[in-house]
Formats: C-alpha cells, sequence, structure tokens
C-alpha cells in the first residue's frame, strides 16, 4: 500500500457565524491550521458540523437568538460544540453567552493563538466524555441531556447541567470554586455567588428525584457530587 492509499480522517468542521470580514480571515488561519473551516451568514443550513464559532457581528442580539435556536433543537448542528467571541468588555455579554448554551467564552483582546487553543480544547472535549456517566442510581446522558435518578428525571437549566456533569467525573472528589468556575463557567476571575446559586439549585432539584444529601459543599474549599455518609 502506498501512502497515498492510507485513508486519512476527515479535518474538524468547524463554522465560523457572522458577517464581517474579520470572520472570513479566521476562517482563513483556521485551515491553514489542517481545519474545514466555512464562514457562514445563516445558519438554517448547517449540516453535519463539529463546531460552531459565534464570530464578530454587528447584531449581538440576532446572534443570542440563534445561539438560543440551536440550544432548542431548532437549527441543524444543535450538538456542535459552541465558542463564543465576544468583543465586549461588559460580563454580562459573556453571562448571556453562557446562559445561551455557549460551551466557552473568549473575551476581548484575544489573539489568534489563544482562539486556537480554546477550538482545540472543545474538540477534545468529546473525545475524553463519556457519553453517559452513571454514579450510584444517577444516570446522565450528556449527549441528550438529561438527567435521571432511579428513572425519575431531573429537570435542570443548561449552567446546572452543566455543572453537574463536571462534577460527576469524580463524584467523591471536591472541586474548588475557582476550578469550576474557570472549567464550568470560563471565568478567569469572579465571585462566587453564581456558583452557589447555581449548586443550591442543582441539589435541590436531584432532592426533589430523591437524591437527598447531593452536592455537598466543603467550606472554604468548594463543591463534591456525592452525599455524605449517613450516621
Amino acid at each position: 500500500m502506498q501512502p497515498e492509499d492510507i485513508p486519512r480522517a476527515a479535518p474538524p468542521v468547524v463554522v465560523i457565524y457572522g458577517q464581517e470580514s474579520d470572520n472570513e480571515a479566521l476562517a482563513h488561519e483556521l485551515a491553514l491550521d489542517g481545519y474545514d473551516a466555512r464562514p457562514v451568514s445563516d445558519l438554517a443550513m448547517l449540516g453535519d458540523v463539529d463546531l460552531i464559532v459565534f464570530g464578530r457581528a454587528s447584531q449581538r442580539g440576532a446572534a443570542l437568538g440563534a445561539l438560543r435556536a440551536l440550544r432548542r433543537g431548532e437549527l441543524a448542528g444543535s450538538g456542535a460544540r459552541i465558542l463564543w467571541m465576544s468583543t465586549s468588555s461588559d460580563p454580562s455579554d459573556t453571562l448571556r453567552a453562557f446562559e445561551a448554551g455557549a460551551d466557552d467564552v473568549i473575551r476581548a483582546p484575544f489573539v489568534y493563538a489563544e482562539v486556537l487553543a480554546r477550538l482545540r480544547a472543545l474538540l477534545r472535549r468529546d473525545a475524553r466524555t463519556p457519553t453517559v456517566i452513571e454514579f450510584d442510581a444517577l444516570r446522565i446522558d450528556t449527549s441528550a441531556r438529561v438527567v435521571t435518578f432511579d428513572a425519575v428525571p431531573v429537570a435542570l437549566r443548561r449552567r446546572e447541567h452543566a455543572l453537574l456533569v463536571h462534577i460527576a467525573r469524580a463524584p467523591a472528589r471536591v472541586y474548588s470554586r475557582a476550578e469550576l468556575l474557570s472549567e464550568v463557567w470560563g471565568y478567569r476571575t469572579g465571585t462566587t455567588r453564581t456558583l452557589d446559586s447555581h449548586a443550591s439549585r442543582l441539589r435541590r432539584a436531584l432532592a426533589d428525584a430523591g437524591a437527598e444529601g447531593w452536592v455537598c459543599s466543603t467550606w472554604g474549599v468548594g463543591y463534591r457530587l456525592a452525599p455524605r455518609p449517613r450516621d
């Protein structure tokens, strides 16, 4: 067999959504690094994609609307990883993007090397994260975003689901607040109020399904999923 006869894996398909010329430049750079990069101005006909970059756009409200439609399953590509490029220094833009369904947010000012690193990390995440995570009676289907406890559905908002998936990878481990803010919310720095409120809602949702005492806090450190042993 000649080298040219050896099958090669298709490059990851990356779509850059937006209308500005900067998105075309980003697609060109990604193509040079081996990605099948395609700038688009309409998400209605996406097809099979691995990752969607929400790039520079003049109408951020329309972009947020498109992101929410993706996560509701109203558009093709709803299961793709999503990287949101925030051109605003206002933290509210980052929060809106995460709440709308972004997997990661990169905030201005940024350089291409950082965009590439974030993109690669998101694409690797699917390979190392199992589709189904099970611990005791808890079952998390990460691809379908369905959580059950002893077959009882657990209704979670998107960020609560992301927090649960993260701490379920090692249920007995205590994850620090700083790590959770960084890995789940993408914050380099920030207060713990957002984390604590989401952890509280996650705890109540699990308790309503029969998982009483789960999502334990360790004072001054962070959270773990596994319940404390009963006395």
